[in-house]
């Protein structure tokens, strides 16, 4: 195998393929990226047996073949080589040598065949759709997917097709989000996958590299076809059930906030917060926000926003304040609206600009 090819054009392929490998040193060959050199291009594959990766691009061939690097290792070598470098490969069947210039390195290799190849799909579903609109969808939802992997279908985004809308779902214990966009047409099937927040990650790395994103799945895998690149990926057998239900709820109480405002003053007042329940107080009233933390060894602040719209009674509810501050950071909208019952359940907050909303569960304290 012999080919040449300039750093710029296959260093991004590199560097989000090193994303799909394993890390953890079960199987060496997870490690690993396939290079296969075919007629024009070459095929860049890489897989830790839960999802994989594979991209084609351009090149100048002069000879076909195939062999697999530690796709770390061939990452670092290309990242610290000049910028618009050309970096000649070549495989005597043993190593794999590059060169770039006066740079010389030579790398072990492991045979193709051990290499791991996800089961090919046989699509039972196929949606097609604006790259942009999937990654607000994932932008705004999958930060609340949950890290607890004795809870697997906490572990996932998702994604809900009926009629001409997509939903995507998550949640973690403490918080829900969904967030959903139209299509042009109708799609007269409906289905729900749960996508591993791993694979949801990695797939919004790649959204901005073409306008059209592809998404296929058979129920058990998924992938989607992003320009030159296809992302293959296991699905998340179980699911949360009725994920958006309690956004159906009543909520008699509501208040009109404004965005930014409320962040800089949550994120003050979260400072002499403690270090476990970060609490800070909401206290609705009449025409102002009192915003308090509960008091601690360290002392305790407070600040109130005027002008706050009120609809219902008076109330005050308590939050753990970085979860709630990453739910504002998330918020693009000038205000957004929170929604409550009573000071010991759930809130709704929902921004003004688009079809997203959360739930946040509240601090249940008798005493502060």
């Amino acid at each position: 195998m012999q080919f040449s090819i300039i750093k710029e054009n296959i260093l991004p392929l590199i560097q989000h393929a090193n994303n799909f490998t394993s890390s953890k040193g079960i199987n060496t060959i997870l490690e690993n990226i396939l290079i296969e050199a075919e007629e024009e291009e070459i095929q860049l594959k890489a897989s830790n047996t839960h999802m994989g990766f594979s991209a084609k691009i351009k090149a100048n061939i002069e000879e076909t073949g195939t062999t697999t690097v530690s796709c770390k290792k061939l990452h670092d070598i290309i990242k610290e080589l000049p910028n618009a470098a050309v970096i000649d490969f070549k495989y005597d069947g043993s190593k794999l040598k590059l060169t770039s210039g006066k740079s010389k390195f030579t790398l072990s290799t492991i045979e193709p065949e051990f290499f791991p190849t996800m089961t090919p799909i046989t699509p039972e579903y196929r949606i097609k759709m604006k790259s942009e609109s999937l990654e607000k969808l994932l932008q705004k939802t999958i930060f609340c997917i949950s890290n607890d992997p004795s809870k697997t279908e906490y572990t996932g985004a998702h994604f809900k097709v009926f009629g001409n809308k997509l939903e995507i779902g998550s949640a973690d214990f403490q918080r829900i989000a969904t967030a959903e966009t139209l299509f042009d047409e109708e799609f007269s099937d409906e289905f729900t996958i749960n996508i591993p927040k791993k694979t949801a990650i990695e797939v919004s790395k790649l959204l901005d590299l073409d306008d059209e994103v592809e998404i296929e799945t058979d129920k058990k895998q998924v992938q989607f076809k992003i320009d030159n690149i296809v992302v293959y990926s296991k699905l998340i057998e179980k699911f949360i059930k009725n994920i958006g239900s309690l956004f159906k709820t009543n909520y008699p109480i509501s208040a009109r906030i404004p965005t930014r405002q409320f962040e800089e003053v949550v994120r003050r007042i979260s400072t002499i917060t403690s270090e476990v329940s970060r609490g800070i107080v909401l206290s609705f009233n009449e025409n102002a926000l009192n915003i308090f933390s509960l008091e601690t060894e360290y002392g305790q602040g407070n600040e109130i926003i005027d002008g706050v719209e009120l609809e219902g009674e008076s109330i005050d509810i308590i939050f753990n304040s970085k979860l709630l501050l990453e739910i504002i950071n998330h918020i693009d909208s000038e205000f957004f609206t929170i929604k409550m019952i009573g000071r010991k359940n759930p809130a709704i907050i929902v921004p003004e600009n688009g079809k997203y909303q959360y739930l946040l569960v509240a601090i249940s304290i008798d005493r502060y």
